[in-house]
């Protein structure tokens, strides 16, 4: 008796489940109207973002805050197609995550025309399009490099990258001595920044504060209220933990690493696409419910056993706005990265262990099963 209820429970179970991407596919194509509205106004966004940012910079409070815009023949297809900016910072006499060898000749526009006085020099972690120029500033600016302890384990030597990241973004070279790490705090021209480790993004991951001008130079510890396709480095569970501690933290202004500034400080001007008029701490505590609504999610999904595919549709459902106004950009960050920057991957970043019981593939995920 016990057999047969089982038997039935498997049976009904496995009905549901087959029915669920007919029911998926075909709210896709009452929705499929809307995808395309928002991906074809999306599309017309990042072009006017790209056009007014190409070549400029934003010099803010008084010359101590500088956004440099980095462009560069592949690296544009960023931007255009995903609206991910590249940049520079220099605050207060420290230059911010450098950019990648792609982007060294916008570099050297900008230093050519500002001639900024750079003491030291520092990456926010270790992914490509933060530390490919970091030993050529050093070298010419003679400022030293400064980055986190697990920084300089990753960029001696630096991991082969995936040809697509490669090609795109540029393979940076091995970082060279001297450097220095990082401490709790950086001394800058006119004041201290206070250095905090940020994980989750990647693990090495740190962010700038200061304390004094309510300001943090957030590098990727915070990428809009809403993101949907992360890669493999990220552990979104150690991310909720970061954000809960930047909360806490007094912030006026908070500059993301590509791009975007958070405040509501009148002497920071309006800049349409790249200034929010949002308070920064309300922007994270919006990303902070979105990733704890997720986290149930995806929890549930597996205590259930679903396949990956329908726990990542259960994070996506066609009921939510941002589900189908993201989902031509995301699929297309799919399709074009093979894979390794995927819806699929954010429901990896939730349960990933030591034993890595779901291994980071770089196949096409478009359709089937895990």
């Amino acid at each position: 008796m016990f057999a047969l209820s089982r038997r039935r429970e498997f049976q009904n179970s496995f009905q549901r489940l087959a029915r669920f991407p007919v029911c998926y596919t075909l709210g896709f194509f009452i929705r499929l109207p809307l995808v395309l509205w928002a991906g074809i106004k999306a599309a017309i966004q990042r072009l006017s973002i790209f056009a007014r940012t190409y070549h400029q910079r934003l010099d803010l409070l008084d010359g101590k805050l500088r956004i440099l815009f980095l462009n560069g023949l592949l690296p544009n297809a960023v931007p255009l197609l995903f609206g991910e900016l590249f940049t520079t910072v220099l605050y207060d006499g420290v230059a911010v995550d450098p950019g990648s060898s792609k982007m060294r000749k916008s570099l050297q526009r900008h230093l050519r025309q500002i001639k900024p006085r750079i003491k030291k020099v520092i990456a926010t972690h270790a992914h490509e399009e933060h530390v490919g120029n970091l030993n050529w500033l050093s070298e010419l600016t003679g400022a030293p490099i400064y980055v986190s302890e697990m920084t300089a384990q990753f960029l001696r030597p630096f991991k082969k990258l995936p040809r697509v990241r490669a090609t795109i973004i540029g393979q940076p070279p091995d970082l060279e001595e001297p450097y220095r790490l990082l401490g709790d705090a950086l001394e800058t021209e006119s004041g201290q920044l206070t250095v905090i480790a940020t994980p989750g993004h990647c693990d090495d991951h740190i962010v700038l504060y200061d304390p004094k001008e309510k300001l943090l130079l957030a590098g990727d510890a915070f990428m809009g209220s809403y993101f949907a396709t992360p890669n493999p480095d990220v552990d979104s569970r150690k991310w909720l933990v970061s954000l809960e501690t930047l909360i806490e933290l007094d912030i006026e202004i908070l500059v993301e690493g590509h791009g975007h500034i958070h405040t509501l400080r009148a002497d920071i001007p309006d800049f349409p696409g790249v200034v929010m008029r949002e308070d920064p701490k309300v922007a994270i505590c919006q990303k902070l419910d979105y990733m704890r609504w997720l986290r149930e999610q995806i929890e549930t999904g597996f205590r259930e056993q679903l396949p990956v595919r329908v726990i990542e549709a259960s994070c996506f459902p066609w009921g939510r706005r941002t589900s189908w106004e993201s989902c031509a950009t995301d699929e297309c960050i799919r399709l074009l990265s093979l894979g390794h920057f995927s819806r699929t991957e954010l429901v990896r970043s939730f349960v990933r262990t030591n034993s890595n019981p779901l291994p980071t593939v770089y196949e096409v995920r478009i359709s089937g099963g895990q």
